[in-house]
């Protein structure tokens, strides 16, 4: 028996390996070890993040994670505990998990790291301390690309001695010419600023505190909709193959943009996909095609699972995998959720301008912000608006068109040459109701 050689070639592993993540999403990534690192070191569930009170553990000191980015290097400083040897040695720089590896909460399938320093730069720099110990890193891509074995040269050194000053820094040099090319055109910081605004809501100011270039990043969490006995949100959840989902759809408060409507999904509390109205939540096909009289809509799902790998995310962590088994039931029930919705915000503009609407829209403006904590201790059911009750009318208007002479003689006749035409009608509809209509 002879065998071929079916060697991977590191040239072409590593030009592969980077081609679909953006520069934005590798920050990200970065940002995503830091946080696992924490949540790791203080055992933190993500279900307590998501669902449990507000605020932050007194007893527990926040981390901080500090970016610097510029056309020169990209950097990325913590204190989130840092990395033990023994992980850094077996694991942290493999291709891919091993199975008795301590898997994080944010980091499914152990590439986020390594793809994010190939992807920005050539030259690596890292140092990481847990309180008793650490280890430094330093190579170059180039040259680690023409060796044959993949081992990286790791130093030990020693550790922070602290809990607090515990923690990692990256440092990638050499920039490749289009990283340093975006960075140089402008944008890139604040994109980053922007997307972990968004993707982080339930971890920032919870466990720590995010800088991007020294501005820090300020949680934007999804805003749903709801208004006391006229507009319940719907709720559903359910688990399946070691994945806990809660689903949450209404109307969102405050004035929308087109580009904010949609259903949001989150792996592991991380937003994954944001704000979508395309096929991969069912719009176009199980729902109409998405129109601006739905920007208003809102949706949240939520996938959390103590196996990150059981998570419908792909690698970049910015899309799902549509043939996740619990993604695909997830997208059934979502799809349920919405149709009232949307025929509820449909109602807004009837067919017909004699119907009215003014209901419709007034509950739209008056729903107010709650939490999708709030929303999830709720009981599971579906949406529902309870329409206001018009009030009685207790008058009307009478109009009517008299002559100019028939005015002036009912002046004359009351002696009050100063009446209005207005005052006019209110004697006369008076007197006849006295006069005429007593015995009713």
């Amino acid at each position: 028996m002879r065998y071929a050689s079916a060697e991977v070639r590191k040239q072409f592993f590593i030009e592969m390996f980077t081609r679909d993540i953006s520069l934005e999403d590798c920050v990200l990534d970065l940002i995503d070890n830091s946080l696992d690192s924490y949540l790791l070191k203080h055992q933190i569930s993500i279900s307590k993040l998501i669902f449990g009170p507000n605020g932050t553990d007194p007893s527990r000191q926040l981390g901080t994670i500090d970016v610097t980015c510029s056309d020169r290097q990209v950097k990325v400083v913590d204190t989130c505990g840092g990395i033990e040897r023994k992980r850094a040695m077996e694991d942290v720089f493999c291709f891919g998990h091993a199975e008795d590896d301590q898997i994080g909460k944010l980091g499914a399938y152990g590439v986020g790291m390594k793809r994010a320093l190939f992807k920005i730069g050539n030259k690596f720099d890292i140092v990481s301390q847990t309180a008793n110990e650490g280890f430094e890193v330093s190579f170059k891509l180039d040259e680690w690309a023409e060796k044959k074995e993949w081992k990286i040269p790791i130093t030990f050194i020693e550790g922070a001695a602290s809990e607090r000053k515990a923690g990692t820094s990256i440092t990638i040099t050499e920039l490749h010419e289009e990283v340093s090319l975006r960075i140089k055109q402008g944008g890139v910081p604040n994109n980053i600023l922007d997307d972990a605004a968004t993707t982080y809501p339930f971890f920032l100011d919870r466990c720590v505190r995010l800088q991007i270039n020294g501005n820090r990043v300020a949680p934007r969490p999804v805003q749903l909709g709801e208004s006391e006995g006229t507009v319940r949100p719907a709720h559903e959840s359910f688990q399946q193959d070691g994945v806990k989902v809660t689903l949450a759809a209404s109307v969102a408060p405050g004035q929308r943009t087109t580009e904010q409507a949609g259903w949001n999904v989150l792996c592991n509390g991380r937003a994954v996909v944001s704000a979508d109205k395309t096929r991969l939540t069912g719009w176009g096909v199980e729902l109409p095609a998405f129109h601006t009289k739905y920007t208003s809509f809102v949706g949240l799902a939520s996938f959390e699972s103590d196996d990150p790998l059981s998570l419908p995310w792909t690698t970049t962590k910015r899309n799902i995998n549509q043939e996740s088994s619990v993604f695909i039931r997830a997208k059934g029930i979502m799809a349920a959720m919405s149709k009232p919705i949307l025929t509820f915000l449909n109602s807004q503009y009837p067919s017909d301008p004699r119907v009215e609407a003014g209901n419709i829209r007034n509950a739209v403006e008056g729903v107010r912000g709650v939490s999708f904590r709030d929303i999830a201790s709720q009981p599971i059911g579906g949406f529902l608006f309870t329409a206001s009750r018009k009030k009685e009318k207790k008058t009307d208007w009478v109009r009517f068109q008299a002559s100019i002479v028939s005015l002036d003689k009912v002046r004359r006749h009351l002696r009050r040459p100063s009446l209005s035409p207005s005052d006019i009608g209110k004697l006369t509809f008076a007197h006849y109701v006295k006069t005429e209509c007593a015995a009713d």
